[in-house]
């Protein structure tokens, strides 16, 4: 399959332009792209100045085939190019263009053709990609060939700049030898200018198989050699400060410089970037920068050129100077013309190098080293031989989807940078950080143990310990971070990103700051994902069943409704407990799948009850996930479950805790109101273990509370317990909501929650949870 992603495609993309063969760099170009995109043909073609003819530079095809003679581009896809800059045919472009010889020989069905430019806008040719079949492309292909298209149009510029002036010294040549056999002075000039030609042609001509810094050094050398110039210099504008340059390579009496960099106005570097180009005949030394302290005080010659890239935006500027006063400054100025060509066309490359890489390796949102930059560091690491020790530590931000939900995602964004910033000022040096993806970061610890690896963790925590303030809001983030070590705990960098992972896992389950891994957290992940598969298929299947537990009226101890719960058994792992598999669900996203089924299954039997004759008294009550509460759907599913068992809306009751509904305040008042229109009941449970505010709680559409079991469990013997129970019986009153108990073990309980006005309890000293044949037999009533 084709990359679909930017990393990938630019990674590989980088990879392959990283080099040129000894084809030539059209030959490299056309082969890359074929790799990269996935495509049976790609051409590179120049097209005359009169638009008439195309020429074929290179062709690079998955099947044997001749690359084809130069051709008139009049009714082929080439012309549409011309004039569209970018021509698009999905299918069928042989029939489109029956008389292109190329696409018949080709057998092809689509083509995509962009245009190559000069950098003055004016069209050089097509970059053009075939296909035997519907062209069916990454998502990123416009910016492969965009890219593509830059580098091609300034080799191809450099090369007919380079041909142009061959032509031209060419025919200097034959003039000065036709002169030459009537003037012998002359014939001297006829050898310098061969010596002189054949310098020039060979750097010209060649392609070289160095690029970057060898190649520019090599460039600049040659270029001194080829007009005897005591000094050769190409300088890079700076990025922030386009009144600074600085030398990139600089080569004096032939011996390579150490680089500088200076200030451009009033010297002739400054007057090259603006009128492009700057000659100064004799006493060029007392213009020269300071920065040079007075080593170029003896240079009387200056000859300088602006480097543009293909946009015609300054780059910088490429320059010679000379010993001796200017005589034959034409012949510099051609030459120097040549090399500048080069020049600009190499450095746009790196350019457009550097910005592939970038997108290969490095994160958008936060500038981090990305995933791929990360496990090439990390693999790194691994292969040098003086690496001993490696902690690894994964990082976790927690509930940062609650910022997204709640602020958005541009927000989310921000905060994500603002986390990033904490975290790279916390760490120290050889200390390396990059963003997973999402609220993921990891962060690298060369030579690290343990103790160290927790040390820095702690740093970590303590640079977002404080509210981060973003865009005027105030965001409080915490993070889990997991542990792992080389060579204790991983042998590969894949298992060490994995028992970090795990570590990572368990501090979120521990809610800790930091875990270190230990082995039998893998074997607890190993039983969780087997846990989770055979889940899956249960519900897939409908493999669950429901119990039910009676609540019951605590002065007469009768039925006034029961509580739907969810049991699972399975062929492999027999009987697993809800507090197991409840939250495996809610960690793997299957919950709401498990709470549409407990509705489907609780209107089912409730149907079934009465189709055998039995009345339940009250309201079944079924228990709603925060997740699911959160759903769109979960009226319409709600009624749509009711309808088909022809179920009376009010004969369920939805349970929802505490915190769940805090998870989104108004967006659970408003789902409240709407279940209460429908007539379903509404207990908030858990009551006690949240944080709800009573602003809101005052305005939820509830009907009960319930007393957490943890409270009732104790109260008898915990006074703490028993005021806050008296205290949520009483808020409850005065806010005209009734309160069940849930717990309930003795007698004694039932009389203390009577004496202070909860009238309602559920617990094992009425029943247990029970199937439904056996809550008929013990509960119901024809």
């Amino acid at each position: 399959m084709p990359p679909t992603t930017t990393p990938e495609i630019f990674h590989q993309l980088a990879d392959k332009l990283s080099y040129v063969s000894e084809e030539g760099f059209f030959h490299h170009l056309v082969r890359s792209l074929a790799d990269v995109l996935k495509v049976d043909y790609v051409t590179v073609e120049h097209v005359d100045s009169h638009q008439e003819i195309a020429t074929t530079l290179a062709m690079w095809s998955q099947e044997p085939f001749n690359e084809r003679a130069p051709y008139f581009v009049e009714a082929t896809p080439c012309q549409q190019v011309a004039h569209l800059t970018k021509f698009f045919v999905p299918s069928q472009v042989r029939q489109k263009f029956p008389n292109d010889k190329q696409l018949a020989a080709t057998c092809a069905e689509s083509y995509l053709g962009i245009a190559i430019t000069a950098s003055d806008g004016s069209f050089l040719g097509v970059i053009a990609l075939m296909h035997s079949s519907p062209l069916v492309l990454p998502l990123y292909t416009d910016d492969v060939l965009r890219i593509a298209s830059a580098l091609a149009g300034s080799e191809l510029s450099r090369q007919l700049a380079e041909s142009h002036t061959r032509e031209r010294l060419l025919y200097k040549k034959r003039e000065l030898q036709r002169i030459g056999r009537h003037n012998k002075v002359l014939v001297n000039t006829i050898h310098e200018q061969q010596r002189f030609q054949h310098a020039v042609i060979n750097v010209a001509t060649a392609v070289s198989a160095e690029n970057g810094e060898a190649f520019l050094h090599q460039l600049t050398m040659h270029m001194a050699e080829a007009l005897f110039a005591e000094v050769g210099f190409i300088a890079l504008l700076d990025e922030q400060n386009t009144d600074i340059a600085h030398t990139i390579t600089l080569y004096v009496n032939g011996q390579l410089q150490d680089n500088f960099a200076y200030y451009l106005p009033g010297v002739p570097c400054h007057k090259v970037m603006v009128e492009q180009e700057c000659v100064v005949h004799e006493g060029a030394a007392i213009m020269l920068p300071r920065e040079s302290n007075g080593a170029l005080s003896w240079v009387n010659g200056y000859v300088g050129r602006r480097l543009d890239n293909s946009h015609g935006q300054p780059m910088g500027l490429i320059g010679v100077m000379f010993e001796k006063p200017l005589n034959d400054v034409d012949i510099v100025r051609n030459v120097l013309q040549l090399f500048a060509a080069r020049a600009a066309s190499e450095l746009e490359r790196q350019q457009d190098e550097t910005r592939i890489r970038q997108l290969a390796f490095c994160d958008p949102g936060t500038q981090l080293p990305n995933r791929a930059a990360f496990m090439r560091y990390l693999e790194r690491e691994f292969a040098t031989a003086n690496t001993t020790r490696i902690a690894l530590l994964l990082l976790d931000l927690n509930h940062f989807k609650e910022i997204n939900d709640t602020a958005g995602h541009d927000l989310g964004d921000l905060v994500l940078k603002a986390v990033a910033r904490s975290f790279a000022s916390s760490l120290g040096r050889g200390e390396f950080l990059a963003r997973l993806g999402g609220d993921e970061f990891v962060v690298v610890c060369p030579g690290m143990e343990v103790s160290g690896a927790l040390t820095t963790a702690q740093r970590l925590c303590d640079s977002i310990v404080r509210p981060l303030i973003v865009e005027q809001h105030s965001f409080e983030v915490s993070v889990g971070i997991g542990v792992s070590l080389y060579p204790q705990h991983a042998a590969t960098p894949l298992e060490l990103l994995k028992y970090a992972d795990i570590a990572m896992y368990q501090a979120k389950r521990q809610k800790l700051a930091a875990c270190v891994f230990e082995p039998w957290m893998g074997q607890v992940i190993a039983e969780q994902l087997f846990i989770a598969k055979r889940l899956a298929s249960a519900i897939a299947g409908k493999q669950l069943s429901l119990h039910f537990q009676p609540q019951v009226d605590l002065s007469s101890g009768l039925l006034i409704g029961a509580e739907a719960l969810c049991r699972w058994h399975d062929e492999e792992l027999g009987d697993v407990s809800p507090g197991k598999f409840i939250p495996i669900a809610e960690e793997r996203g299957m919950i709401v799948a498990l709470g549409y089924w407990v509705i489907e299954e609780a209107c089912r039997q409730l149907a079934q009850w009465r189709e055998q004759g039995y009345s339940m008294p009250g309201q079944l009550a079924i228990n709603i996930a925060a997740q699911q509460f959160d759903e769109e759907d979960l009226v319409d599913n709600l009624l749509d479950s009711c309808a088909s068992f022809n179920i009376e809306p009010s004969q369920l009751s939805l349970e929802i805790t505490e915190s769940g509904i805090m998870d989104n305040p108004e967006k659970a008042i408003a789902m409240t109101e709407m279940l209460k229109g429908h007539g379903l009941g509404l207990s908030i449970d858990d009551f006690g273990t949240g944080y709800s505010s009573l602003a809101y709680l005052k305005r939820f559409a509830a009907d009960k509370i319930k007393i957490d079991i943890s409270f009732v469990r104790d109260m008898l013997t915990s006074d703490n317990d028993r005021v806050i129970v008296a205290t949520i019986i009483a808020m409850a009153n005065t806010l005209g909501l009734e309160t069940i108990a849930e717990g309930i073990e003795n007698q004694d309980q039932i009389g203390a929650l009577l004496a202070m006005g909860c009238t309602q309890g559920q617990g094992y000293y009425f029943d247990r949870p029970l199937a439904a044949e056996q809550f008929v037999h013990r509960w119901l009533r024809p």
